[in-house]
């Protein structure tokens, strides 16, 4: 009985023994491809008895099987190489079974990793690689790592790790290097599998694009050639080239792809100097060069005591960039520069007049070219001594007559120099001054000139100014300007009238102005008022000119303020203006005697003839109860002392208007008791 048990047991217990040995996993952990394309296999060792050997076998696409390739016999043993496949072709499908004899064949499947990239751009590479498979255990959640690697700098670089078994990567612009790549995935039992190198060449052989030089241009205030141009559109510029002379000799380098300016320290204003430039990348890869430009250089002659300044400059040569026209800028003493002149763009000379009165002149040439650029020559400058001049030369005053017909001039000048003449100029209202008389020496300081404009100093204001020549005859010395004061009238208004003027030029304050005002009465002219210099303005009310008829004038006399010429103010009489009022009368239509106002039926009469003015009452019945020649006179409503009955009443009247016209004006007016 207990021997039957006992083979029972035995059964029972080989037969749970096989049956867990068949159950065992063989676990695959890496594979790691090896630079000559040999693989290397990782996997998991089995301490299961009846051990043969762990089989090795590759899929072969032609059978489309797995073939086996080698076997370990040592248990322990849990790598394998195979130098039997290239794994840098393509991706190796390996089947690992271990050999326990009847007990148990475990077995499991890995891959190798295959990578491969691609030029996407300039730059930039896809990297796509396969699987180890899903029966590898320990990767799980594990990121592949992305390795990169330039032959010149030796040693891999870890770029970024994903979990896609794609990625895109931008590498930097080298030059003539060996691009490597390669992916790794960690496994948590201390191995890694490593896909095989995918290496390509890469280099930068492109030329980048030429710049465009713009100009070559003077800096006037540094006076140095500067050169600009728009910069090479290439990314990968490291900077620019220059050159001078043909042929082109390099001079100097710029650093900086978007550098656009160079000043050249060592070229010479003053000659005409063939520059070029040409852009260079990282790789020291040149562009073409640009075509030269040659900047402009101005020079000039001037003869001792001459007003002539020649100048002349070299033309701006940049094809295929033309010249628009050059234009000549000028600076007097030391002013700020100013347009001149402009000139075609076959034009290289200018002959200058200059202003004795301007011991330096500093000119340059400025070209405007078709690329909506400019260029600037070199700047010259021509100083000559002063020649002696006159000290002072002064208008003291320009006054006018009373029938506006001339201006009496007073000239104050320096006669202790002996000059040619004293230039006399005359400009009317805002326009050019002309030469109007060369006044001769005299010796004399104080003169006096009498001018006779070509219209009526009432219909213009005349300007003045005096210019002397120095020692060698030149236009020097320019003395004050001078105007003529022109008097405006505005009668419009019934009750007034509005004188206003135009301001005293030349002096440095006005004192007063005097207003004075003629009648057929008073021809000398009263005055009437003045005002203060900051008034250019009087209002004289009509009221009390009821009794003038003909033409009303006012002129002015303008009184010099402050501190006169050598001591002396002058004075300065305005043209004469003249004005006409409108007669005008006012007739009521009613009166009330008894009351306190509106009382009296007197008519308004405004600018006629007194003399001539006559004023009739008379009944519905044509009856004459009232005559008056006195336009302060009204009618009180009375005949004979006593008071007319309420009714309406026949009035005429009589007299002469300012235009001499005899007027007649007729009508009723209602008396109300």
């Amino acid at each position: 009985m207990r021997k039957v048990l006992l083979v029972l047991f035995v059964f029972l217990f080989l037969g749970t023994f096989s049956l867990k040995a068949q159950d065992t996993i063989l676990r695959t952990y890496c594979t790691e491809v090896n630079p000559d394309g040999s693989t290397t296999i990782y996997f998991d060792t089995l301490s299961l008895p009846d051990f043969t050997e762990y089989v090795i076998s590759a899929f072969n696409l032609d059978s489309n099987a797995y073939i086996r390739i080698g076997s370990i016999t040592d248990i322990a043993q849990g790598t394998y190489t195979d130098n039997s496949h290239n794994a840098n072709l393509s991706q190796i499908k390996y089947l690992i079974t271990g050999d326990f004899g009847s007990i148990a064949r475990p077995f499991s499947y890995i891959n190798t990793m295959y990578l491969q990239t691609t030029l996407v751009s300039d730059n930039v590479y896809r990297l796509n690689w396969t699987s180890i498979g899903s029966k590898a255990v320990g990767s799980e959640g594990q990121k592949y790592r992305i390795f990169r690697r330039f032959a010149k700098e030796g040693s891999w670089e870890l770029i970024d790790s994903t979990t896609d078994l794609t990625y895109i990567d931008n590498i930097p612009p080298v030059c003539s290097d060996t691009l490597s790549y390669k992916i790794e995935l960690p496994n948590i039992y201390g191995c890694r599998s490593v896909s095989n190198i995918k290496s390509s060449l890469v280099g930068d052989t492109e030329n980048p694009n030429e710049p465009v030089l713009l100009s070559s241009s003077v800096d006037i205030i540094s006076q140095k050639l500067t050169l600009s141009w728009t910069p090479s559109t290439s990314s990968d510029t490291w900077g620019y080239i220059v050159c001078a002379g043909n042929p082109c000799v390099a001079i100097d380098t710029i650093w900086g792809s978007q550098s656009d300016t160079y000043t050249c320290p060592t070229c010479n204003v003053e000659q005409v100097s063939s520059l070029a430039i040409f852009a260079f990348d990282s790789c020291f890869n040149s562009s073409l060069k640009t075509n030269p430009h040659k900047n402009i250089v101005l020079s000039f002659s001037r003869q001792a005591c001459s007003p002539k300044i020649n100048l002349s400059w070299t033309p701006y040569q940049a094809l295929p960039v033309n010249v628009e026209n050059y234009k000549l800028y000028m600076s007097q003493n030391g002013s700020d520069f100013s347009l001149h002149q402009t000139f075609s763009p076959s034009e290289y000379s200018f002959e200058f007049t200059a202003n004795p009165t301007i011991e330096t002149y500093c000119f340059y040439i400025e070209a405007v070219l078709s690329n909506n650029q400019i260029a600037n020559s070199n700047k010259i400058c021509s100083s000559e001594p002063i020649p002696k001049q006159v000290e002072f030369a002064y208008i003291r005053y320009a006054s006018v007559s009373s029938d506006n017909k001339q201006v009496e001039l007073g000239l104050y000048v320096d006669a202790s120099l002996k000059v040619s003449s004293y230039n006399l100029y005359r400009a009317k209202g805002d326009g050019d001054f002309n030469l109007i008389k060369k006044i001769s020496y005299t010796g004399n300081n104080s003169l006096t000139y009498i001018d006779t404009p070509p219209t009526l100093l009432s219909k213009n204001v005349y300007r003045y100014k005096l210019e002397v020549p120095d020692e060698c005859d030149l236009l020097f010395k320019t003395s004050n300007i001078v105007s003529t004061i022109k008097l405006n009238v505005d009668a419009s208004d019934a009750d007034k009238n509005l004188l206003t003027w135009n301001d005293v030029l030349g002096w440095v304050i006005v004192g007063e102005y005097q207003v004075y005002r003629t009648e057929e009465s008073s021809p000398e002219g009263f005055q009437i008022g003045s005002v203060t210099s900051a008034s250019l303005g009087f209002e004289e009310s009509t009221m009390s000119m009821l009794s003038t008829a003909d033409k009303i004038s006012y002129y002015l006399i303008a009184k010099e303020g402050g501190v006169g010429v050598a001591g002396q103010n002058a004075q300065a009489r305005s043209s004469t203006a003249e004005v006409t009022k409108e007669s005008l009368i006012f007739i009521p239509n009613a009166f009330t005697p008894t009351d306190i106002a509106n009382n009296e039926f007197k008519p308004s009469c405004l600018f006629i003839k007194r003399e001539t003015y006559n004023m009739k009452i008379f009944t519905r019945w044509g009856e004459k109860i009232f005559e008056t020649n006195s336009v302060e006179k009204g009618w009180d409503g009375t005949f004979k002392g006593k008071l007319c009955a309420p009714a309406s009443y026949v009035y005429v009247i009589e007299f002469m208007d300012s235009e001499g016209e005899k007027i007649k004006k007729a009508g009723t007016v209602n008396l109300i008791d």
